[in-house]
């Protein structure tokens, strides 16, 4: 299949449930036992950092194969000054991004990737922050900035 007959849209809402079936059954048992990934994303569309205008699924044959969320979020440049509106920057926050396990492998997820993107730079954003492996963006051309040890 590799990516060929995929659309990529925007999701409606009475796709949510679907959506979140989707990302369970992506993540079920990769990271963890079982998984929260759909939890998250039920809350985030709640929530007002959801940007509903980079809320994408992609169909393959007519079935929603793959999703990808975004949300607002800020990088303090400060941590001793978090009320100084000068060292907050908005950026956006990709994911949860998810593809149907018999799907995935085929482009479809970079695929969700590059179109949000250029969605997201025409809507002005100018930062996009991963929540996810870096070693599996970099083949996106995201670039590690820094790590941080726990």
């Amino acid at each position: 299949m590799h990516n060929y007959g995929i659309k990529i849209r925007l999701e409606n809402k009475d796709e949510f449930r679907t959506v979140e079936e989707l990302t369970r059954e992506a993540f079920w048992n990769i990271h963890v036992l079982g998984c929260d990934e759909h939890f998250y994303l039920h809350n985030l569309r709640n929530s007002d950092a959801f940007i509903k205008e980079l809320d994408f699924v992609a169909l393959y044959e007519n079935k929603i194969v793959g999703h990808i969320a975004y949300s607002k979020a800020n990088i303090v440049d400060n941590a001793d000054n978090l009320h100084n509106a000068n060292n907050k920057h908005n950026v956006i926050m990709f994911g949860p991004i998810s593809v149907l396990p018999e799907y995935q492998s085929n482009g479809i997820g970079s695929a969700l990737i590059k179109r949000s993107l250029e969605v997201a730079k025409s809507l002005g954003y100018k930062a996009v922050l991963i929540y996810g492996d870096p070693r599996y963006y970099s083949k996106e051309e995201f670039k590690i900035l820094s790590s941080l040890k726990y």
